[in-house]
Parts: C-alpha cells; structure tokens; sequence
C-alpha cells in the first residue's frame, strides 16, 4: 500500500506545470519570499536526509558506542556483520580478563595496581576521545566548504546560494552539470538535463514535468525546477544514499588487523595451555600462583595498544591535513596515500586555471568578409549571455574581449542556443538567430577540427589551420573555431587563440611529487603539441607524450611504454578511466586528481581521489580528498604526512609484536622451569610499552623516497625476530642466574644472583630493559638496527628504566619485588644487556660496509 507521501509525489507528478506551483504556492518568476520560506522551514524542518524515522535511544548510543570502539567495525566491510562482532567482543574480552587477572592478583594485598590499569585504560580512551573532539573541531569547517551541498534557489525574485540544508518544498532551484540534486523536485526549464541515478549510475534523461530525486547527479545540461519534497518529507521509495568510497579500509587498519590477530591468537594459545597445565599438574606447587593471578592474559594489555596507537596517528594526520587545507573523507587517504605509485591529472583545471585567457593580437582571419571585432562578436553569440545564470569558462574569456558583453546580442534574435557535445573547455555551441535584416543566421563555435568539416572546408584550408594551430601551440595557445551560416551556407570565419595558464604552485607542486618517487601523468583532451608545452613547464616531467590513439594502439601487456609516458594528449573525458584501468592491471596504485564532472570515473577506478577546489559537487562526493584552496602544494604534503604514519604505525608494529612475543616466551620457559613472577611485573611493563608507544608519535621519521607498502608478513616476521632474540637472552640470563656455575648450569642452594626474591628483582629488570630497549631500533626501512633512536623514546627509555632500576635495586614494588638485589648485579645485568643489544648493531654495521664496498 502506497504511503501518504507517495501518494503526493505521484500526484504532483501528473498533473500540470501550473497546478504544480499552485499547490506549492510559488511562482516561477519571484519564488518563494524569505518570510514565506523561513516560515515552511519551521514547518518541515531542515533539509537533511536520516536513514531512519526511529531516533535510537541515549542508552543505545552509548552502548554500540562502547562496543564498536575498537574501530573494527570499519575492517573488511565484505565480512562486516561477522568480523565486528568477532574482534569487538574479542577486544573486549581481553580487557575484561586483563581486570579479573588483577583483581585476583590485588586480593588480599594494599595494591592499587587495579586502579592503575583502569587509569591506564581511561587515559587512552581520554587521548582517543580528545584527539576525536580536536579533529572534529577542525574538520567542520573544512567539510562545510568542501562537502556540504549548497543550492542555487530563486527568493524575492533573486537568485542566491544558499545551504541545501534551508531547502523547503516550492522553492525554485537552478541546477547544473555536476551538482547533486539536493531534494526531490520537478524540471521546469531545462536545457538538454540529463541525470545519472547514483545507486547504478544509469543515465536518466529529463523531460519537461520530469521529476528528479535527491542524490541524483545532473550530468549533462543546465535548466530549473521545483522543490516538492525535503527532508523527512522525502519518501523512503525514492530515497538513494549513495555509497561512500572510504567505507573500504585502508591499508593500515588491515595490517593492524592482521598483527592483532597474530598477538591475540599467540596470548589466547598460551592463556588456554596454563589453564590447562594447571589442571593437568594439580600437585605441582606454582608458587603465588593463585595470589598473582593468572600472567599470560596481562600481556593482551600490549597489542592493544595498538589500535589506539593507530587512531592518534590518523588523528594528529587529519589535523595536520587541516592546517593545509584539505578536507578528509574517513582516513583512507591518510592510510594509502604513501602507497601511491602513480598520480594522475586531468590538466585542464587542476594543473591549470581553467580560465582561458584570449589574445586578441593573433586570432587568424578565414573571411574576407569580417574583421576581428565580428569575429569577436560571432564568437559571443555562440556563447552563454551574460545574464544566464552559469556561464562557461571559455565563454566568460571571449566575453571580456568585448567592451560591453551586451553587444553579442544586440540588434538579433535568438531563435535556438544549445550545445551539441562538450570536450572539456570546448562547449561545441549553436546558436540560431535573426540578425538586424531579417535573414536567418546560425553561428558556430568549438573544435577547429569539427567546425572546418561543418562548414565543408577543403584540403588545404584544414592543412593552413593545423599549421596554424602547430605554430600557436609553440608559444603554449590553443584555439577554438568560429563557423558562419547564412542561406544555409557555412563559412569557416575565425580561428580564436587562447592560453589557460598553469596554477602559480603547478610546477613545485609536480617536482615534489617526483622527489617522493611517484609517477606523473598529464592526461588531457588539449592536442600533442600544447601539451608537450605544458609538460616542459612542469619542472621535471620530461615531454615524453602520445596521443590517445597511440597509446591505445599500443598492447595493454607493455608494461615499459605505459609506465615512461609523462602525458597523453588529444583523451576524450570519458576515457581517463580507461588509463587508470589499466595502470592497475600493471599493479600500480593511483591516484587520480580531478576537476570536471566526467572525471568521476576515473577518480572511482584509482585507489584514491582527489578533487580539487572549484571541482563539481558530483565529483567532490567521489573523492577522498578535497583541497579547499587553489593550491596543488598540499597534495604534496598529503603524500609526506601519510608515509610519515606508516613508518610510525610499522615500528610501532614491530616493536608491540617483539614485545608481545618477548613476554609470551618468557611465561613459558616459567612454567616449564617452575618459576612464579609476579603478574603485576607484566603490568608494569605493559604501561611501560603504552608510555613507549605514545612518545614514539612525536618521533621525527625518516621519508622513504619511494611508495611505501604496508608488507604485513615481513613486519611481523621482523618483530618475531625481534622477540624471540630477547627472549633467548632472557632465558640464557635466567639460566645462568638460577645456577652456582654457570658453565656446568648445575642447580645449588645458592645461585648467582642470590635468593628467588633477589633473582625475581633480577629477571624484571633484564626484561623491562630489553623490551623497552626494542623501540630504539624498531625502525621500518631495511637498515632499521643502525638508526639511532629519537629523543622522545630515549628520554622515555631512560626515565622509565632508571625508575624500574631503583626499584629493582631496593625491592618492594608493591609487594611483588619482597627484596632488591643491590647495585652490583644491577650494574652487571646492564653490562649484559648493553652488549647484547650492542652485538647485532656491530654485526649490521660491518654487514653493511661490506655491501657497499661491494
């Protein structure tokens, strides 16, 4: 059954234009008033769409909040409902068996450690959320300029911008190629509007009466309409939202996905053998095992450091994002960015200005019969007038070669103006009209190419008009033709010289980018000779460029040609997609910066888009980033700051999968030896590596100079090596402090380092020493072991391990260390671990000086 508003919509759908206004009580001419329409938006309430009628209770909120609040919700949305569920509850199970662990090992004691891992865990939720209120303060603004749909609508009999979100039903808007449609609404006017339905992209076109939806993408023509439903008032049949590229996750939310499920599985395989030893072994005495808790769970408390590691990175990434201009959509960007292979311009309006500059001094004359001032005046009657309500850049650039712009149309009457396809900058238009003596007249204007064959040109006109075009095109003009038609006869009559001049950062912008490793490529619908022109301006990209046909002539197998092309000339919009396609079948990543509306295609097939910030609405909601200034500088600084996060996410990674496992090995030679250690030991070294984590965010890294990929397997692989080195040094320690001798390692009464007590204080402080002592190394280039560490976790190493060393040396750490083992054996079991750690440094170094003098 048909609701009420269905009912509504197929009613205002039927019946007549006039009817149609009258019911909406507004006018075509005057529109609303403002009085009449600030009154309807307290009726229907603002214009912004919900998904659901049914506002979730506070207590709801709260609770998918606390659930969803590892972020692993937005992990492998193909596995979504299952994957959530799974490693939220994970997550979450974790943490609650980390609090029973130590409230079981503070029973009985005047422990506080419970009260410290919970301020542990609140101080990370207070950082997340902190961070998330920063970021969202300074994300507002950012998306208001480049996201929020904003509406042309006719008010008191004056056009006026407003926000999409004021809409109310019997306004009259204006709409364009490239804007969404912000409401449902009924064509009155139009010009060839075609839209596009968003939930499949088919192409929709628009008759007189015809209605149009919200989120619907205008994507040929220009004309108006009339609002008929906003808001709530919208109904859900005809509602389509439409599907966000940043849903997808990003490469280091899949890596973190993976490391986290690597330490989990290892902490919940040790977790389930203790338990069961323990019931296996019921007469073998684990000395406070009960009163200290079970040890394996403690360690969970590391991994999940890492993803709130993870979200203060993409945070402090996104406001820095904000201080250069650029408005986000999710963190993709700021996660694969850095992995980019390939970036991709459309030229005209992101390398260049996109304002066509004229020179009046070179247009070329094909008619004896006209001077330059009618070519000029032709020209502008096969232009948008003044008064229209969007006019094309091109035409904009012949109209300011007129002194008064109402000379185009003065003394005629224009019978017909349409366009009859577009190429970019060159809106192909025809205008019909009756000129001051009456006769039927038809002017033509566009490619020099098509307008020479319209008007039927031989042979050696069209070869003076390449040879002309080739000679402007050497001091970097372009050209568009003007064609005349009288009695029916055409007459090629102008070719009109114009230069769209690159961006004021364009070249620095491109040279940076090369710096960085990455690939240019120019892609354009200009010819190969303005093209080459503009390339050579471009600092470093070299001329190498081939027209369209070349290239797709060329086999989609040869990689090497594909790869070493700088620019491709002479493209139809249309098939920019085409290259990206196949850049990526040569497993390259792309990028692709865009202007035009038709570049929506193109930006949908590259990893990551980005528009630029006169870019259409339609191709602003495609992409991934938005600079809001008309600058190309930031994109450049997008690249340094996303391969900045995941050098810090990799050495993160590495050093919380050593420690993970450092930890786990040493639990088990524990048992296996039948050794206690405090579990609050684990702890304390738990917030140590949370401590060591937070400082490594203010690390300065050093930038690869190529793209930089998340290898998960060869991170984790490095991180096991990592680990399980300490935790050999951990054991041979042990071993050698439990024995009398440590050659023969034969077990006496009295042992090297003194009593358990002694030898307890002993094993945390070489175990806190050397898994802290992995975040000074635990760097993600291939030389990660020469580097030497920054200042923010030396400073922290040094703070922390000097306090676990004065209360190694003296004892009584809360009860867990009953006796210090003195400053002798302190010093030794430093002197240990120094040339522990020492020894592959020297062992890399000469590895390395050895390469390079090969």
């Amino acid at each position: 059954m048909a609701s009420p508003e269905d009912t509504a919509m197929a009613e205002l759908e039927t019946v007549e234009e006039e009817e149609v206004l009258r019911r909406l009580g507004t006018g075509e001419e005057a529109g609303l008033t403002e009085k009449e329409a600030a009154r309807r938006l307290r009726l229907h309430g603002p214009n912004v769409v919900v998904r659901s009628h049914h506002e979730d209770s506070m207590l709801r909120k709260l609770l998918m909040g606390l659930f969803l609040l590892w972020g692993w919700d937005r992990v492998f949305p193909k596995y979504k409902n299952m994957a959530r569920i799974i490693l939220n509850s994970m997550s979450w199970v974790t943490v609650l068996t980390t609090i029973v662990s130590l409230a079981i090992a503070s029973s009985g004691q005047r422990s506080c450690m419970l009260a410290i891992a919970i301020c542990l865990l609140a101080t990370s939720l207070i950082a997340c959320f902190t961070a998330k209120l920063i970021v969202e303060h300074a994300k507002t603004p950012l998306e208001a300029k480049a996201y929020m749909p904003r509406a042309k609508v006719l008010r008191d009999g004056r056009w006026r911008d407003i926000h999409a979100a004021n809409l109310v039903p019997g306004d009259i808007i204006f709409l364009k190629v490239g804007d969404i449609v912000p409401a449902n609404a009924r064509v009155l006017r139009f010009e060839k509007i075609d839209t596009m339905t968003c939930w499949a992209k088919r192409s929709v076109d628009c008759v007189h009466g015809f209605l149009i939806y919200y989120a619907w993408t205008v994507s040929c023509g220009q004309g108006t309409a009339v609002v008929i439903a906003t808001g709530r008032g919208i109904p859900r049949t005809t509602l389509r939202l439409y599907p966000q590229r940043y849903a997808r996750p990003g490469q280091l939310k899949e890596g973190l996905m993976v490391a986290g499920c690597f330490c989990f599985s290892l902490i919940l395989f040790g977790s389930i053998a203790e338990v069961v030893s323990s019931c296996l072994f019921p007469g073998q005495k684990r000395k406070g095992m009960l009163h200290n808790g079970p040890f394996m769970p403690l360690i969970g408390g590391i991994p999940m450091a890492m993803p709130v590691f993870l979200y203060l990175a993409l945070a402090l990434g996104s406001l820095r994002l904000c201080f250069l201009g650029i408005a986000s959509q999710g963190t993709v960007a700021l996660e694969d960015l850095a992995s980019m292979d390939v970036m991709l311009f459309n030229m005209i309006g992101t390398l260049t200005r996109n304002k066509p500059c004229f020179a009046r001094d070179k247009i070329e004359l094909f008619s004896d019969a006209v001077n330059i001032d009618d070519a000029i005046i032709l020209a502008a009657r096969a232009s948008r007038s003044q008064h229209e309500l969007y006019i094309e850049p091109i035409d904009e650039g012949i109209l300011s070669l007129l002194d008064d712009p109402e000379q185009a149309r003065s003394g005629i009457q224009v019978l017909e103006h349409h366009a009859r396809f577009f190429i970019a900058l060159k809106l192909m238009f025809l205008t019909t009209y009756i000129d001051r003596n009456g006769f039927k007249c038809s002017v033509f204007k566009g490619d020099p190419a098509k307008v020479a064959h319209q008007c039927g040109c031989d042979k050696s006109v069209k070869e003076k008009i390449s040879m002309i075009m080739d000679r402007l095109a050497l001091d970097g003009y372009q050209t568009i033709a003007v064609g005349h038609q009288v009695d029916s006869c055409w007459e090629s009559i102008a070719l009109l010289p114009y230069r769209d001049d690159l961006r004021s950062d364009s070249a620095d912008a491109v040279n940076t980018l090369i710096d960085l490793g990455l690939d240019i490529r120019v892609l354009t619908e200009s010819p190969l000779s303005t093209t080459k022109q503009v390339c050579g301006k471009l600092g470093k990209l070299g001329i190498n460029v081939l027209p369209a046909h070349s290239v797709f002539e060329l086999s989609r197998n040869n990689r090497e040609v594909h790869l070493n092309i700088n620019g491709i000339s002479d493209l139809f919009p249309e098939d920019n997609s085409d290259i990206v396609r196949r850049l990526r079948n040569f497993g390259c990543r792309c990028a692709m910066v865009g202007y035009e509306f038709l570049d929506h295609d193109a930006i949908g097939e590259s990893h990551i888009g980005i528009s630029v910030a006169d870019a259409t609405d339609y191709t602003k909601s495609e992409s991934d980033l938005v600079l809001t200034q008309p600058t190309l500088i930031p994109v450049s600084s997008a690249v340094q700051i996303s391969r900045e996060i995941c050098q810090l996410m990799k050495g993160n990674t590495i050093y919380t999968v050593s420690s993970t496992i450092h930890l786990f090995g040493v639990r088990v030679i524990l048992l296996i030896w039948n050794f206690d250690l405090s579990s609050v030991l684990a702890l304390v070294i738990a917030a140590i590596h949370y401590s060591t984590s937070f400082a490594m965010l203010f690390e300065r890294v050093k930038l690869n100079k190529s793209p930089d990929r998340w290898r998960v397997k060869k991170i984790i692989t490095i991180g096991a090596a990592f680990g399980t080195y300490m935790f050999l040094s951990t054991a041979i320690f042990f071993r050698a402090a439990i024995a009398a001798d440590i050659f023969t390692c034969n077990f006496k009464d009295k042992s090297l380092m003194g009593t358990d007590e002694e030898i307890r204080a002993a094993l945390f402080l070489q175990m806190s020493i050397v898994n802290q002592a992995i975040a000074l190394f635990a760097h993600s280039d291939d030389y990660f072991l020469v580097r030497c560490p920054g200042p923010f976790v030396t400073f922290t190493f040094i703070f922390f391990q000097m306090v676990v060393t004065c209360k190694a040396v003296h004892g009584d750490l809360d009860f867990a260390l009953a006796k210090g083992l003195g400053c002798v054996r302190a010093g030794l079991i430093w002197l240990y671990n120094l040339v522990l750690l020492l020894t592959p440094l020297v062992i890399c170094k000469s590895q390395m000086e050895a390469y390079e003098h090969d």
